[in-house]
């Protein structure tokens, strides 16, 4: 009977390379024709292709033997385990549990081997080919994956989407319905798309991803980190989008007393809008030699990565605070580092007593009128008169929060007594939360959190002058570039009401540009989207006597400011002047 044909693929590459070979060694037992010579460097072509080939399925076999053997030892019995009607076959790479390609102690750079291929030359671990070969697993790898992840973020992000229209009541429900019918007909969509604009698209796979375990891991590195932009709602950036619209209730329905039976029934016509958030893109780069990544005995994956990682995070919190809007940044609580009732609530306190204290407004006589306590106590009852819920936490600069640590009442005793936690100290202005911090919450004052951020700008000026600004790249270890003042606000609100979306981090690496000196160009870049009002202002709010307008018509009222600008008083609290900080 005749044998039947292999079907391991694994052998066929064998046998065609034995049959290579062989035909090989007959045209080298003779002087060669014109014709045999070049039949020759085809076989020989096709035998180191053949190599590689095999090199990378036995590899592949390889693994998959030793996580049948960990399946077999943990007593898995899943579709991945072999024997089942989805069994793992060794026609090619699959992914399962086996370590990947480019995985935490893989001991290959993802970063050099993308170089590698780029620049078409280098010869550390396996040369260009393997580099290559490599670059191919991670592919495959990915696009098992990817697909996954993006259908996870999808549906997180309608889940999430779907959660804005829960939060209210029934009636409201049925209104943000009717917006979302309103929006459905005049052709505008919460995730509009740009098909134009075919670099908003989310990637799903390809060499151009990074391995996952490194966009998973954002590795801090002496830069302010993203404590503010947590604080917001996060959500999942939809893929392929450009825009993103919630519809928002400008005047509710009304009810009211039937004056009599079979009276007219009193109302309302409800009018709807939607709150708008563009996405926007945050990146960074890196030129590195050649030849730094070729001899350099570390992996240079983790290094340059986390960095610009870092940078985002710090860069994303930054502008999240004084994003403009505009020129591609995002909307921030203060847009363009303006101050102002245009974009949310507003506390000016220009009490120049020289004598003023935190609680001491100041005067011959103590007194809490004009102090920064009373004021304090103004933006929480703000937020909560016009939102109608209190806020949640405080945000400010490290250095006010450990100044108010060292303020003392009338008769000398401080006001925050460290290491109490709870609120269970008497009659105190904050509490310690046992022990200091850079970032995160250090403390309570006036029953909310405090959370500290080094981002928080402490170069407002007065009047005029330069503010606190996002400017082309990051300040340092800062993302704002600092202005020309001296005054830090203080911040408080109810930050689950503003949204951020992000996408998924991507890299890329370039050596056109820069292949005339050897260089590699490493690019970070992720898409993004904000919305900090999207409860607004129906009116104009106004307080006190004159009135004073503390929010306009359309600004946010999910969070306050309190500034203390003062020309004149060096010993101001919130004025960093002369104060040690």
């Amino acid at each position: 009977m005749p044998t039947a044909p292999t079907t391991d693929p694994l052998a066929q590459l064998r046998e065609r390379r034995s049959a290579l070979v062989a035909e090989m060694s007959t045209l080298t037992a003779a002087a060669m024709t014109a014709e045999q010579r070049a039949r020759f460097t085809e076989a020989d072509a096709e035998v180191t292709e053949l190599d590689g080939e095999i090199e990378l399925r036995e590899r592949q076999a390889e693994r998959e033997t030793r996580a049948a053997a960990a399946r077999a030892a943990s007593g898995n019995t899943g579709t991945d385990a072999p024997g089942t009607a989805e069994q793992r076959s060794g026609s090619g790479w699959t992914v399962g549990d086996e370590p990947t390609t480019y995985g935490r102690g893989s001991g290959h750079s993802y970063f050099l081997d993308m170089a590698r291929v780029a620049a078409k030359q280098g010869m550390g671990d396996g040369g260009v080919v393997a580099s290559e070969q490599r670059l191919q697993r991670h592919a495959t790898e990915l696009r098992t994956d990817l697909p996954r992840r993006a259908e996870r973020r999808a549906a997180a992000a309608a889940r999430a989407f779907e959660r804005i229209h829960e939060t209210g009541s029934p009636a409201e429900r049925r209104a943000q319905a009717r917006a979302m019918a309103m929006m459905d007909r005049e052709g505008v969509s919460p995730f509009e798309r740009e098909s134009r604009a075919l670099n908003r698209t989310d990637g799903t796979g390809g060499y151009l991803v990074p391995p996952l375990w490194l966009i998973d891991e954002l590795i801090p590195y002496l830069r302010a980190g993203r404590t503010f932009a947590d604080l917001w709602h996060g959500m999942p950036l939809p893929a392929g989008t450009d825009s993103i619209n919630v519809p928002r209730i400008t005047i509710g329905t009304a009810t009211g007393p039937q004056v009599a039976d079979g009276g007219v029934v009193p109302g309302r016509d409800m009018t709807d809008n939607f709150v708008n958030a563009r996405v926007m893109t945050i990146a960074g780069q890196q030129d590195v030699g050649l030849q730094l990544l070729d001899q350099s005995p570390i992996s240079f994956d983790e290094m340059i990565l986390a960095d610009l990682a870092s940078d985002y995070n710090s860069q994303l919190s930054g502008q999240c605070f004084v994003g403009s809007g505009i020129a591609g940044q995002l909307p921030g609580v203060w847009p363009g580092g303006a101050i102002a009732n245009t974009s949310g609530i507003y506390i000016p306190n220009t009490n120049n007593t020289a004598a003023q204290t935190w609680v001491n407004g100041g005067g011959a006589s103590p007194s809490v009128t004009g102090s920064v306590f009373q004021s304090g106590g103004q933006m929480l009852s703000l937020v909560a008169r016009t939102r109608l819920r209190p806020p949640t936490h405080h945000v400010w600069h490290p250095w006010v929060w450990y100044y108010l640590l060292t303020q003392v009442d009338g008769q000398q005793r401080p006001l925050v007594v460290p290491g109490t936690p709870n609120n269970v100290g008497y009659n105190q202005v904050a509490v310690d939360d046992d022990g200091p911090l850079a970032m995160g919450i250090a403390g309570y004052y006036q029953g909310l959190p405090v959370v500290l951020d080094p981002n928080v700008p402490v170069t407002f000026p007065s009047s005029g002058g330069t503010v606190p600004q996002i400017t082309t790249v990051s300040s340092g270890q800062f993302a704002p570039a600092p202005g020309s003042g001296v005054f830090t606000p203080l911040l408080t609100g109810l930050w689950d009401d503003l949204f951020l979306w992000e996408g998924e981090q991507r890299t890329r690496a370039l050596t056109e540009v820069l292949s005339g000196n050897l260089q590699v160009r490493f690019q970070l870049y992720n898409y993004v989207a904000a919305m900090p009002n999207r409860y607004q202002a129906y009116a104009d709010v106004q307080t006190g006597s004159g009135p004073t307008t503390v929010a306009k018509a359309g600004s946010s009222v999910s969070y306050a400011t309190l500034t203390q600008y003062s020309a004149t008083a060096g010993n101001s609290v919130l004025n960093m002047m002369n104060q040690g900080f």
